[in-house]
């Protein structure tokens, strides 16, 4: 295996005299990278780190002026790499307060974009840097474990900065729902097949898993996180996912294995399926760029092929019916799957294979805590009451038709019980309050309100912005802030004002009342910041 050897050479020119130039030309030729380059002081600051941990779909971490401008041109070359396909080069970036500093000052709106698409990560370590304040970050952060979150940020500061507790704290929460929701368990797939591109990551989990009995349904297409050497993921391969009940047996053995450990039933279905098809049209091929340049896995269809089903745990192949396996493809034979056979062994181990946990260590048992470590622990609130300094934002949920939680709120479709709010008759109908939060944004933390509707949140959250578009703060920050909200219907200018789409209906919308209450106050000035369209 080519990849293999180069791999091999690669770290030995990486523990040896470490010449980037050799590095880099390994890694064109395709390598596995167990754990980010930012680990090994030789090479950490040279600006071949970024192409190299690029190329082996590693994380990365920018520490200097150099590989910054490398990372520029690298975004801006729209170079073509061989990636899986949710890798971005983006998501690979470990974001630091060095990155932070250098975003919060960049002018080329495509790298600007480019960073706004982990704003959820960046937002987080807005806060960690302090580049905002607790007040800030609690008015803008909603941690809702039941829609799509992003782990990178917990992730790097369980690898990379010794803070374990995030991590596990997600984990636990998970656990603790996986029986009341699917999407929940889908959470544990993602960080599993998307993010487990550290051994450490993936030793980690193993454990974690195998000590909570925890084995999930495989994705459609593979069952293994796809940046490791074949013999590793062999090894960690049923320690995250339920065993196949299809086993393709093959005339070519590393093609053989390669399938069985990696490729979900519903791949090997449709291997198998184009293998018969290519029995009547030659032309037929089942080609992965990303399997043939990383794994040597070219054109599946250039071996035979023999499908089984196993039957419960003793790999005895039963007799299959065609629609069991083929989805209805008619114009596969019966008598093509091959039955009342015996599989060869197929047990996949659970240890975990020493050499491999001898590569990278992890430091701690996975339940230890120490609060020394947690120096920027940012917790998940919890859902009956999270505290905002003088704000009491009590939130009480629903779920909608969509099994979706929701925060419950009659004062968002009635402009008459919305002018009862709190915050609208103590700041938003006082034009000292708006004059005064224009002057400082941070005034907004001295009122002392309780509430628990989510228009209300809505409502201080904009009050805050318009502020800061007032006194002409980092356009950045204030973009990462909006999306925070989270509602497409409301955008920004960071130059100069709030937009907001309203549409005319016989009855009011929602966020045409959230402009009317933003845009009918006693200060025109505050009044001018909001703008509708339709």
């Amino acid at each position: 295996m080519e990849v293999n050897d180069n791999t091999k050479k690669f770290y030995d020119e990486l523990e040896g005299k470490c010449e980037p130039e050799i590095l880099l030309e390994i890694a064109k030729k395709g390598i596995f990278l167990y754990e980010p380059l930012c680990k090994y002081d030789k090479i950490k600051n040279h600006k071949y780190v970024v192409l190299i941990s690029i190329l082996a779909e590693q994380y990365f971490m920018i520490n200097n002026d150099v590989q910054y401008t490398e990372l520029k041109n690298i975004i801006l070359s729209n170079m073509e790499y061989t990636f899986t396909y949710k890798t971005k080069v983006i998501n690979l970036l470990i974001v630091n307060e060095f990155i932070l500093n250098k975003i919060l000052n960049e002018k080329n709106i495509k790298i600007i974009n480019t960073f706004k698409t982990i704003y959820k990560e960046i937002f987080l370590c807005l806060y960690k840097y302090k580049f905002i304040s607790t007040n800030v970050f609690n008015l803008f952060y909603e941690y809702n474990p039941d829609l799509y979150y992003s782990y990178e940020f917990d992730i790097f500061e369980f690898l990379y900065y010794d803070n374990k507790c995030l991590l596990l704290t997600k984990l636990n929460n998970i656990l603790e729902r996986k029986n009341n929701n699917k999407d929940i368990l889908d959470m544990l797939k993602d960080i599993v097949l998307d993010y487990c591109r550290d051994l450490n990551l993936l030793i980690f989990l193993s454990n974690f898993f195998c000590k909570n009995k925890i084995q999930l349904h495989t994705r459609p297409y593979y069952r293994v996180p796809l940046f490791f050497p074949l013999n590793i993921l062999k090894e960690y391969a049923n320690n995250f996912f339920l065993p196949n009940n299809l086993f393709i047996k093959c005339n070519n053995k590393y093609y053989e294995d390669f399938l069985n450990f990696c490729f979900s039933d519903n791949n090997l279905n449709i291997v198998y399926s184009a293998y018969i098809r290519s029995k009547s049209n030659k032309d037929e091929k089942y080609i992965n760029k990303y399997l043939s340049f990383k794994y040597h896995i070219y054109d599946c269809l250039e071996f035979e092929y023999e499908l089984y089903k196993i039957k419960n745990n003793t790999c005895a192949v039963e007799n299959v019916e065609k629609k069991n396996i083929f989805d209805n493809e008619e114009e596969i034979s019966k008598n093509n799957i091959s039955d009342n056979k015996i599989v060869e062994n197929t047990n996949f181990s659970n240890s975990i294979n020493e050499g491999i946990k001898n590569i990278i260590s992890i430091k701690k048992e996975e339940n230890e805590s120490n609060d020394n470590d947690v120096i920027y622990y940012i917790k998940a609130f919890d859902n009956q009451c999270d505290k905002i300094y003088n704000f009491n934002i009590i939130k009480e949920y629903y779920y909608d038709e969509y099994n979706i939680r929701a925060v419950y709120d009659p004062y968002l479709i009635d402009i008459n019980k919305m002018n009862t709010l709190n915050f609208v008759k103590t700041c938003l109908n006082n034009y000292d309050f708006l004059n005064n939060v224009l002057l400082d944004p941070n005034y907004i933390f001295n009122i002392n309100l309780s509430t628990n509707f989510g228009t209300e949140i809505l409502l201080m959250r904009l009050t805050y912005l318009i502020s800061l578009i007032h006194n002409k703060y980092n356009a950045f920050i204030i973009e990462i802030l909006f999306m925070c909200i989270d509602n497409s219907y409301i955008t920004c200018d960071p130059s100069n004002r709030i937009d907001i789409e309203i549409y005319v209906f016989e009855e009011p919308t929602d966020l045409e009342l959230i402009y009317k209450m933003l845009t009918n106050t006693p200060h025109k000035i505050f009044n001018s910041y909001c703008r509708g369209y339709y």
